[in-house]
């Protein structure tokens, strides 16, 4: 009798055993390629593999926002040097409009903002504008070093890591072996430009690095002339909203003109209901002086 329970025992067990050794269900599958998507998407990749940088690049770049009923602009004098992507940023300041908007305190009870002693003071410190204006968004894989320059040293912990010969600044990236996206056509559109095909990419993994949502390809020269992204830089809320950035045509290359994102949220109170980043004025200098860009980050 003892002899039969024990047997029995052994045979349950085993049963269990063999029950939980079964394999696990496969995960769900990746999505088949579509053919002509992905012809689109090598070809806006192509695009960029071939374009032919001018040396160096002048610009205006302007932060602003909406908090409110009042507008916040700040505005930056930028010089770009294409050949190591070397970036410098002057902060243009009006003082009598900076100590205008820097007074004041807000009025909070338990962590709300109830009022402020300076409605027009900026509620924020706003990101120094970091983009290079020939950036692709992660279009393509950048390893080459960067070099950033700017005439106010910042202590802020939402940019990017200071980038370095050993640490290019990128944001995300595409080429690598495998599929990274899944790439869709939706159609075709008319933008401020022209006709473009629409393409939305949706990560098969790793969204966090691999942040295009949305790429508008001109038609007729393969061209990135728009494109919608998930984050910019690597802190919140500035990675954590979609941009939709905006390119300009200027001698035959594209140059960033715009990024926008909606409803950023700084903190327990304060919401920013839209922010552009415009790069404007654009000039083409044929020589800029190395020592410009000689104060690092």
């Amino acid at each position: 009798m003892k002899r039969s329970l024990f047997a029995a025992a052994l045979g349950t067990g085993a049963l269990v055993a063999a029950v939980g050794a079964r394999p696990k269900p496969n995960p769900t599958p990746t999505p088949l390629p579509d053919p002509l998507a992905e012809k689109l998407f090598t070809r806006a990749k192509d695009w960029w593999r071939g374009r032919k940088e001018l040396p160096y690049l002048e610009y205006g770049a302007l932060v602003r926002y909406k908090y409110h009923r009042y507008i916040h602009d700040n505005w930056w004098q930028a010089t770009f040097r294409t050949n190591d992507g070397a970036l410098h940023l002057e902060r243009l300041v009006v003082p009598e409009d900076d100590l205008k908007r820097l007074k004041g305190f807000p009025i909070s009870i338990f962590g709300f903002t109830i009022g402020d002693t300076n409605p027009e003071a900026d509620p924020i410190r706003v990101e120094v504008p970091l983009i290079e204006p020939t950036s692709n968004f992660g279009l393509l894989s950048r390893y080459q070093s960067a070099v950033v320059t700017n005439s106010e040293p910042t202590e802020n912990p939402l940019l990017l890591p200071s980038p370095s010969a050993t640490a290019p600044r990128e944001i995300g990236r595409v080429e690598t072996a495998a599929r990274d996206y899944d790439v869709r056509l939706v159609g075709d559109e008319s933008l401020r430009y022209g006709e473009a095909h629409h393409l939305t990419l949706t990560p098969l993994h790793d969204p966090k690095l691999f942040r295009l949502r949305d790429l508008w390809i001109d038609k007729a020269s393969g061209a990135s002339v728009q494109l919608a992204v998930d984050g910019i830089y690597n802190g919140k809320p500035y990675d954590g909203i979609r941009w939709l950035v905006r390119y300009v045509p200027l001698g035959g290359r594209w140059y960033v003109q715009q990024l926008r994102g909606d409803n950023l949220h700084f903190g327990l109170d304060v919401n920013i209901e839209a922010m552009e980043i415009d790069f404007v004025d654009y000039h083409f200098p044929t020589d800029v002086p190395r020592q410009r860009f000689e104060q690092l980050l």
